[in-house]
């Protein structure tokens, strides 16, 4: 009950994962860095500014995702635990 009461009051964040150093999301996050700090090196002041807005949205379409894919995933704990429980017997 106590991760019910934690959902209530906000304090717990699906979403929200710790990335282990050295880990491939690791590597990964910080190739994106590199390549953003480089692609913006190149760039005028309107170009960076059209380039943040599409990074805006590209977030927001993954966060987005992202919560369908939360939704989806619980829906089928969902209906696997009902399977589990109901008995023909």
């Amino acid at each position: 009950m106590d991760t019910i009461k934690e959902l209530f009051y906000g304090n717990v964040h699906p979403f929200e994962r710790d990335i282990k150093k050295d880990s491939e999301s690791d590597k990964l996050a910080k190739l994106i860095l590199r390549h953003d700090a480089a692609l913006k090196a190149t760039m005028n002041e309107n170009e960076i500014e059209l380039f943040g807005k599409f990074k805006d949205a590209v977030t927001e379409l993954n966060c987005l995702n992202e919560c369908e894919g939360f939704i989806s995933g619980f829906r089928l704990g969902v209906r696997l635990m009902v399977e589990a429980l109901h008995t023909d017997e």
